[in-house]
């Protein structure tokens, strides 16, 4: 006799899913290695960013992890047109009115290094020219007329001054203090000078008149002030004669110079260039010192002081043949926007030699790719970026020590940008930031998103074999015959969950092609076949699988307290989901109802232990919508009733388990027992529509673990939506039980559907006079929680 549930039991033709390795065979190969598969959406969005040269088109690229976003948008940057007049090299000069505040030159590719060399040259062509220049006859000649006049009026104003002391009876005398010499004027008494501090000890022994040496003493401080006086009008005519002969030597250097900087100017274009090397000259004419050998032992002194001319070039593309592009893989402060290195003179004229780029200006003219994560964990670098991005330009700065201690007083002439910054982070963090960061969305105007599938068709598959082969020529593994080829599609086609998708999280994929190359190694295989993929699935599920194992025990031993077979009213197996990331499992979880009369309603047990997440609680409120609308319709809904998951201690979330939260509710009420051999999942509507849910392979690869661990009766299945029927990628093991008739699954569409399965009894439909039929299940709760809702009325 055919059972009612027979007909939502599926067709064994239905749940079997396989890659056919003939298919495969007749899929010829591209040959296109290193193309981007399966991300049409975010390929194009990429290219227009890139396209489009407006500010604020700047790109995030979303995805999960594994879909090749990295992958991609390097190889898409890379594959842009170049154009080398788009680049510039960018310098930093001395800025000779204001060292703390570096002036920034850019020049053509290339041209930064050239302009160096010549102003490097120009230096020293200087330092080797300039004493021969100064040593010509014209030039020794006006300058010995200027010396030899000076000294000449300076020994005449002396000689004149020492015949006027000799006559007064005194004479000029050195007197050393310390290190130093100075003249002062003595009295000549007897033919011999005497110091003026000792004219009273003269006094006193009777050897001089008082009178006589307070005459002294008046005279003295009065040729005193006559020789300061005179002493300083020598030094004024020298400092003339200095002047004089700095003019002179200027105006010997100058032709010299003028050519020499001609030669430069002639050569780089632009007013910043020029200026910068007007003032170069300028500075040169100031400091003649520096290119005249004097003191040999200041040599290494003046090396360095002529540093002042030297070019800090922070950018050079002389070697670029492309558009720069660059992935900053830890990104600080002064990795991005460049640093501030100690200055090495105490002046600062060579504080511009300290600075250096980042990466941000280091990606000028191409593209800077940042890791949202990186970037937003540290405030400082995601304001710094906005405003970067917002002002095109960026400035060399040291921030603010959390420690404090001495900031660098540099402030370097701001650089001006032209990149594209992309920034790659997950869908979660786009939404974060384009909601609540005003700016977010004016500075990244372009979302590329990658999916994780794409549709598995004969191009994707192509696509796939192309992925594969390209891997094992790569990484010399081991080639692919048609039946390993077939069960990494299959494995694709699993990790999408879709019968009809394929998986485009490829670091996955080929993590899976390394693993089976190294069993197929193993076993001495000359390539790699479906049975060196299973053992690799096989041993990754080993190594990832403790938790499954050890509920496994607990199973065993009786900790566990769950059934697979007979009856129970209030109790039903549901099904969950551990994601352990790199493997996921699944297994059946023993939910329970308990009903009474109240007016409290449904109380959620997870929820209030703290253990029920936001889409669980919400699952909570469609249950008692769909009670309401479905029963209470003419009377209240008076009803205290707890819903928990036994034996769980970990966080329960997603709405998986409404549907089944339903049956044992509507168990409990109507005091109807349901089938504990049948494990149940599905999303639940008002209406009592079931939905599809997420991980139903491994829920059902779950549940027949655990009836085989308890014992196979041939009689155990999982009840599921049906619109997950296209979700269904089960193991080999399962789809062969289900063959044999050893294990089954039905596929409903509505809480009717499912409550007939469970129970053996039929639904009820509300027949003409309003009610549903008594002997039905629907009949029963409705009559029951009328009941309730007088038994409230008469306590009350």
């Amino acid at each position: 006799m055919q059972k009612s549930s027979d007909r939502f039991r599926l067709d064994p033709a239905l749940v079997r899913y396989t890659v056919s390795e003939e298919e495969l065979a007749g899929i010829r190969p591209s040959y296109i290695h290193h193309r981007i598969i399966g991300q049409p959406r975010a390929v194009e969005a990429l290219n227009l960013a890139l396209a489009i040269p407006a500010k604020g088109y700047n790109v995030f690229v979303a995805g999960q992890a594994g879909t090749g976003k990295r992958t991609a948008v390097m190889r898409i940057l890379k594959d842009q047109p170049f154009d080398p007049h788009q680049l510039r090299d960018i310098a930093y000069v001395n800025n000779f009115h204001q060292p703390d505040r570096p002036r920034v030159l850019s020049f053509s590719p290339g041209d930064a290094l050239r302009f160096r060399r010549k102003v490097h040259d120009l230096v020293e062509t200087l330092k080797e020219r300039l004493p021969t220049v100064l040593e010509k006859s014209g030039f020794r000649e006006e300058r010995d007329h200027i010396m030899l006049e000076t000294e000449e009026h300076e020994a005449s104003a002396l000689q004149s001054f020492e015949n006027d002391l000799s006559r007064e009876g005194f004479t000029i005398v050195q007197i050393q203090e310390e290190q130093e010499q100075r003249s002062d004027i003595s009295p000549v008494i007897e033919g011999t000078p005497v110091p003026m501090e000792d004219l009273q000890k003269q006094v006193a022994r009777g050897a001089l008149d008082p009178a006589r040496a307070e005459s002294l003493r008046r005279r003295y401080y009065q040729l005193m002030d006559q020789m300061n006086q005179i002493f300083l009008s020598l030094r004024g005519e020298r400092l003339v004669a200095e002047k004089k002969l700095r003019t002179l030597q200027r105006e010997t250097i100058q032709p010299l110079l003028d050519r020499l900087v001609s030669e430069v100017t002639d050569v780089f274009q632009g007013e910043k260039i020029h200026r910068h090397l007007e003032e170069l000259k300028e500075d040169i004419l100031e400091n003649l010192e520096l290119f005249i050998p004097q003191d040999l032992s200041r040599d290494q002194e003046i090396q360095q002081e002529l540093q002042r001319y030297n070019i800090n070039i922070v950018l050079d593309h002389s070697n670029t043949r492309q558009k720069p592009v660059i992935f900053e893989s830890h990104p600080d402060y002064q990795k991005l926007f460049g640093s501030q290195d100690s200055l090495p003179d105490s002046d600062g004229t060579q504080g511009f030699l300290t600075l250096r780029g980042g990466s941000l200006i280091a990606a000028s003219g191409g593209y800077l790719v940042l890791r949202a994560e990186d970037v937003l964990s540290h405030d400082e670098i995601w304001a710094s970026l906005k405003r970067a991005l917002q002002d095109g330009i960026t400035e060399i700065r040291t921030p603010p020590s959390p420690f404090g201690g001495p900031q660098q007083n540099l402030k370097p002439e701001p650089i001006e940008l032209d990149l594209k910054v992309i920034l790659m982070g997950s869908e979660q963090v786009y939404e974060i930031l384009f909601h609540q960061d005003e700016e977010f969305g004016k500075l990244f105007k372009v979302l590329s998103e990658f999916d994780s599938v794409m549709a598995n068709s004969t191009e994707t598959r192509t696509a796939y074999l192309d992925f594969m082969e390209m891997i094992c020529e790569e990484e010399r593994l081991l080639p692919l015959d048609p039946g390993g080829k077939a069960a990494i599609v299959e494995y694709g086609v699993r990790l999408s969950e879709f019968r009809d998708k394929l998986s485009t999280r490829f670091s996955l994929i080929a993590d899976l092609i390394r693993e089976s190359n190294h069993w197929a190694r193993l076993d001495q295989a000359d390539t790699i076949g479906r049975g060196a993929v299973e053992k690799a699935r096989d041993m990754r599920r080993f190594l990832h699988n403790l938790p499954e194992e050890k509920f496994d025990e607990q199973l065993s031993s009786g900790e566990m307290i769950l059934q697979v077979t007979g009856h129970r009213i209030g109790a039903i197996n549901g099904l969950s989901v551990l994601d352990r990331g790199y493997y996921a499992f699944g297994r059946p979880m023993l939910i329970t109802a308990r009903v009474a009369p109240g007016s409290d309603g449904i109380i959620n047990i997870e929820r209030e232990s703290g253990l029920s997440g936001e889409i669980h609680d919400k699952g909570i409120y469609i249950i008692q919508g769909f009670l309401q609308a479905t029963y209470a319709t003419t009377f209240p809904l008076s009803i205290n009733a707890s819903i928990g998951f036994e034996q769980s201690y970990v966080e329960v979330d997603g709405d998986s388990a409404s549907s089944t939260e339903i049956y044992v509710l509507l168990s409990a009420i109507g005091d109807i027992p349901l089938r504990q051999d049948i494990a149940v999942t599905g999303s639940v509507n008002q209406f009592g529509q079931i939905q599809p849910v997420g991980g139903i392979s491994e829920k059902i690869e779950g549940f027949f673990a655990t009836c085989r661990l308890m014992g196979l009766t041939g009689d155990q299945g999982v009840l599921i939506p049906r619109t997950n029927i296209q979700n269904l990628i089960l193991s080999r093991e399962v789809q062969e039980a289900i063959t044999r008739g050893g294990f089954h699954i039905y596929a409903i569409d509505t809480v009717d559907e499912g409550i007939e399965i469970l129970t053996g009894l039929p639904a009820g439909a509300r027949g003409n006079d309003g009610h549903f039929p008594k002997q039905t299940v629907n009949g029963r709760v409705e009559r029951r929680l009328r009941q309730m809702a007088e038994q409230v009325k008469d306590f009350s």
